[in-house]
């Protein structure tokens, strides 16, 4: 059967991608431990996520997500930025984006804090901000995938054989593959909504069943050799290539 696991999760989107861009002039080579590029679904532009470590042993690592046009040389900081976690296109020029605050009293609700819509090179990012206090891991095998115009469509297989086909919207879906073979597929930043948070009291008791926010993360492991050519032509997730 499927596992499905809780832990907390770091609220940035994560992979394992490609090392090495340019570089501003007169600095020092940057090395990139993430670096992911999506073609926006008007062809017109590129978003580039990206994370290297910081210049000093002990300080944080540098992160970012900035938009370039789609022929453009990815030199970080040349672009416009996007602040917070791409959850997925709501439409063909409207982007969903997700901004996080740790929610550190008792939750009162799941509901959103700060709605706002500012435009960003030829389309829309809706910024959604949220309180959250938890996140999960979905891990499961599949067997078989495929995309829409505006999806991605998986089989997952449990433990015991069963099958399941599942729907998710692209944006945030993150395909590792070679030339001939997916290896990995992640799918990040689903909002997740739930009654089960517990919350610690400050005189040592804990008060149960109180509503949770938190992203949801799917873990998806292909069961067979799968070829990842033709999934879109439009690239609208982020791609990894060994």
């Amino acid at each position: 059967m499927n596992t499905f696991k809780f832990i907390f999760l770091s609220l940035i989107i994560t992979a394992c991608g490609n090392n090495g861009a340019e570089t501003p002039n007169n600095s020092e080579p940057r090395e990139y431990y993430r670096l992911a590029k999506q073609v926006t679904p008007s062809g017109k532009y590129a978003i580039y996520d990206y994370a290297r470590l910081g210049s000093m042993a002990f300080s944080s690592d540098i992160t970012g997500t900035e938009v370039f046009p789609s022929d453009a040389i990815f030199i970080e900081g040349d672009g416009i930025k996007i602040d917070g976690s791409i959850s997925e296109w709501i439409s063909n020029d409207t982007l969903l984006v997700y901004t996080f605050n740790s929610e550190l009293e008792r939750p009162k609700d799941t509901l959103p804090i700060l709605i706002e819509y500012k435009e960003c090179a030829d389309f829309i990012i809706k910024s959604v901000e949220y309180k959250i206090n938890s996140g999960g891991r979905w891990i499961s095998d599949f067997d078989s995938v495929f995309t829409t115009q505006d999806s991605i469509l998986i089989r997952t297989v449990n433990r015991d054989g069963a099958k399941k086909m599942i729907g998710l919207p692209l944006g945030a879906t993150h395909i590792e593959s070679t030339a001939d073979s997916i290896i990995h597929i992640v799918i990040y930043t689903r909002l997740y909504t739930h009654m089960d948070f517990i919350y610690h009291n400050e005189d040592g008791t804990t008060t149960r069943g109180l509503p949770g926010v938190g992203t949801l993360l799917y873990d998806l492991t292909p069961t067979k050799k799968i070829n990842p050519n033709g999934l879109n032509e439009r690239k609208v997730f982020w791609e990894f290539k060994e």
